[in-house]
C-alpha cells in the first residue's frame, strides 16, 4: 500500500492565534504493512488557550502511535480492533484528565475537538469528539464520515431547523461534547473497510464550513493527488479559498490518499 499526505494551516482572517493541531503518522509495520493515522483537533476559540489543549490532544497521540499501538502488533483480527478501540477511548480519558488537571493549575478553562482515523490494512477505525470533521473521497464521490457532536446537528437530528438555517444559526459553535469536560466525553465511533483507492480528510470547521463538499471532492480526489506536492498543493488552495471567502476561523486540512 502506497500512502501520500500532507497538512495545511492557515489562522484566517481575524484570530491572532492559530488554535488548530493536525498530526498525520505513516509506520511500516511486521504483521500488518503500511499504517496511517490522522488527525485533526480545534482548539475552542471561546476558552482561554485553545491552542494548548489542541496542541496537548494531538501530541497524546502520537505518543500512543508510537509506544503503545506497537504493543498491539501481534493481534490480529477482532482481538486486535478491540484492543485498538479499547485503548484509544483510555487516551481520550487520560487526554481529558490531563487538560482538566492543566487548566485548573492554570486558572484557565480549556477545551478542544478531536477527529481521528487510524488505518490498518484495508480496515479503519474513526472517533470523533466535536464539530472536526473526516470526509472520505473515492470513485467520484465523497462522503462525510463523522456526525458533528454539537447543539446545531441536534437541531437538524430532531428537525427544527434546515441545513441552510444551521449555517446562520446563533448556537453554531456550541459543541455537546469536547475534551476539557467534567466528565470524559464520549466519542462517536465508525468502524469499516476502504473499498480501493481512497482520499481521507481530517479538517476543522474553519475549512468545511467555507468549502463545499463538491470543492473538496474535486480538489483532493486520488486521480488529484499523485504526489504528496500535489495534495500540499491542492489543500493549500482550498485554504486560500477560505480566507478569501472572509472566513474568521482558523483553517486546517490533514489529508491522506490510500492506495491499495
Amino acid at each position: 500500500m502506497k500512502v501520500k499526505a500532507c497538512i495545511y494551516t492557515d489562522v484566517g482572517q481575524t484570530r491572532k492565534v492559530n488554535q488548530d493541531a493536525a498530526l498525520v503518522k505513516v509506520a511500516n509495520t511486521k504483521n500488518h504493512g503500511r499504517i496511517t493515522m490522522i488527525a485533526v483537533c480545534d482548539g475552542m476559540g471561546g476558552l482561554s488557550k485553545g491552542e494548548v489543549a489542541s496542541c496537548k490532544a494531538v501530541r497524546a497521540l502520537e505518543m500512543w502511535f508510537h509506544e503503545e499501538l506497537p504493543l498491539m502488533q501481534t493481534l490480529s483480527g477482532n482481538e486486535l480492533w478491540t484492543g485498538v478501540e479499547n485503548s484509544l477511548r483510555r487516551l481520550i480519558v487520560r487526554i481529558n484528565t490531563d487538560i482538566r488537571r492543566y487548566g485548573k493549575n492554570k486558572g484557565l478553562t480549556l477545551g478542544t475537538t478531536m477527529t481521528l482515523l487510524l488505518q490498518i490494512g484495508r480496515r479503519y477505525i474513526c472517533m470523533n469528539i466535536g464539530d472536526s470533521r473526516i470526509f472520505f473521497i473515492k470513485s467520484g464521490k465523497i462522503t462525510q464520515i463523522t456526525k458533528d457532536q454539537s447543539v446545531v446537528q441536534d437541531k437538524l437530528d430532531k428537525g427544527l431547523i434546515s441545513k441552510e438555517e444551521a449555517l446562520e444559526d446563533s448556537e453554531k459553535n456550541v459543541l455537546s461534547q469536547c475534551i476539557g469536560m467534567l466528565q470524559a466525553p464520549t466519542p462517536q465511533v465508525e468502524c469499516g473497510s476502504f473499498e480501493g483507492n481512497t482520499t481521507v480528510a481530517a479538517c476543522s470547521d474553519g475549512f468545511w464550513r467555507t468549502i463545499s463538499p463538491e470543492e473538496m471532492r474535486l480538489g483532493l480526489c486520488p486521480q488529484m493527488c499523485v504526489t504528496d506536492e500535489d495534495m500540499l498543493r491542492e489543500c493549500k488552495k482550498l485554504s486560500e479559498l477560505a480566507v478569501n471567502r472572509n472566513e474568521e476561523d482558523n483553517i486546517s486540512i490533514a489529508a491522506a490518499c490510500m492506495e491499495f
